[in-house]
């Protein structure tokens, strides 16, 4: 059994690289300092465990999703409200891990860890490479690299900063493992053919 994934549409396909329309979705995030998305995601994937085994204040597990994400964070704190980057912060990251669909706002238990923030996030759209392997920020950055000039020859602009996505549980052997980067990019899915 595979974990819920935020639902996308695929509007362009070209390989390994997708320009994608996401559907809206909630999801929980923790702000770390790290030298790099590989130390940030495993700083940040632990509070963001514990609020979804239990440590919330009605005691409720909520089931695990993919990809545990990871950006750099901007300038900005994102307001508590009852869980794709801006302009990076040296050493400042997001760790975000989505929640499943069958929520609402309201209905998503408050975090007893006050690091742990929940957050709506609006329909969008971001140009995605997918990738093998242990992640690691070497990967990160060639990945990176091939997605922006993948963007470039297609003529998309970026609207945010790079975010990795890791999909799979940590015992997956590398070969088998699904890793993304993901650029949101400007523009609206219905201009983008």
């Amino acid at each position: 059994m595979s974990a819920e994934s935020p639902v996308y549409e695929v509007v362009r396909r070209d390989g390994t690289f997708e320009l994608r329309r996401y559907d809206g979705y909630l999801r929980a995030t923790v702000h770390v300092a790290a030298s790099g998305y590989v130390e940030a995601g495993n700083a940040g994937f632990s509070p963001l465990a514990d609020y979804i085994f239990g440590n919330n204040h009605t005691s409720d597990r909520i089931a695990m999703t993919a990809p545990v994400s990871v950006g750099r964070a901007s300038g900005e704190k994102i307001a508590m409200t009852a869980p794709v980057t801006a302009t990076a912060s040296d050493g400042d990251y997001v760790v975000t891990f989505t929640m499943p669909s069958g929520y609402s706002m309201e209905e998503l238990p408050r975090p007893n860890n006050p690091a742990v923030m929940l957050e709506s996030v609006g329909p969008h759209v971001v140009a995605a490479v997918r990738f093998s392997g242990y992640m690691s920020d070497k990967s990160n950055a060639k990945a990176q690299a091939q997605l922006e000039e993948w963007m470039r020859s297609q003529g998309l602009v970026a609207a945010g900063d790079p975010v990795s996505a890791q999909y799979d549980a940590p015992w997956k052997l590398g070969f088998a493992r699904h890793n993304e980067i993901m650029i949101p990019v400007n523009g609206s899915a219905g201009e983008m053919h």
